[in-house]
């Protein structure tokens, strides 16, 4: 089986399918090739236009000439991107998982889920990180994340969940309400991983961390026993 490409290797070959539109120049491509580079390397407020020449092998004020700001370069890519290759590579895995929701529990599904959604963070960190940075400081980013991630995900999961109502395996809650607590506790997993409690997490093993958010996704904190 082929590894599946990279987020920065999705970028790098949706500027290569840029060749195509005959409007696009190399010296424009270059710019665009080297600015996914520096970005993913050191972030979008990290990388200078400077930079960027040197690394694309044109003068500065080539950039300028094509785009009218840094920023510019940054939505030509990533914008973009998001809807053409972005939010399939992310949803890819989830809508397999949630496939055959029939045959599975919703137990055993949640659990795939977040082992999947880790393994995409972990192999990927660094750019998602900085993707998540860029879409907190520009509005385009943000929205297309929201319209085409959060959308897709929030759609298969609310089918998912209205199913397993429907069979009563999960409570007649409101269904927003569900997806909310299953994202949370996903979100959750991830960030206390990966930034707030590192070291306090590893005294369990990732799938060990992931069966108690789950268990207590669907069984709560109390006590019910008493």
């Amino acid at each position: 089986m082929n590894k599946p490409p990279t987020f920065v290797e999705g970028l790098l070959q949706y500027v290569e399918e840029l060749k195509d539109e005959s409007e696009m120049t190399e010296k424009q491509r270059n710019i665009l090739r080297a600015s996914v580079k520096l970005f993913a390397e050191k972030g979008f407020h990290a990388s200078s236009t400077s930079e960027i020449a040197k690394e694309a092998g044109v003068a500065e004020g080539t950039i300028f000439r094509h785009y009218k700001s840094k920023k510019d370069i940054l939505l030509a890519v990533v914008a973009p991107v998001l809807v053409k290759f972005a939010a399939p590579f992310i949803l890819k895995d989830v809508r397999e998982i949630f496939k055959e929701q029939n045959k599975k529990t919703f137990s055993q599904i949640v659990t795939e889920l977040y082992r999947n959604r880790i393994d995409l963070v972990l192999t990927n960190e660094k750019h998602i990180r900085i993707l998540l940075q860029e879409a907190f400081f520009h509005d385009e980013i943000r929205e297309a994340l929201i319209a085409t991630v959060f959308t897709g995900v929030k759609e298969m999961a609310n089918k998912l969940i209205e199913a397993k109502v429907e069979v009563g395996e999960l409570r007649p809650l409101p269904t927003q309400a569900v997806f909310r607590a299953i994202l949370s506790s996903m979100i959750g997993l991830v960030l206390f991983r990966q930034v707030l409690d590192t070291d306090e997490f590893t005294q369990f093993s990732d799938d060990e961390q992931i069966a108690l958010t789950v268990d207590i996704l669907l069984n709560g904190i109390g006590n019910h026993s008493i």
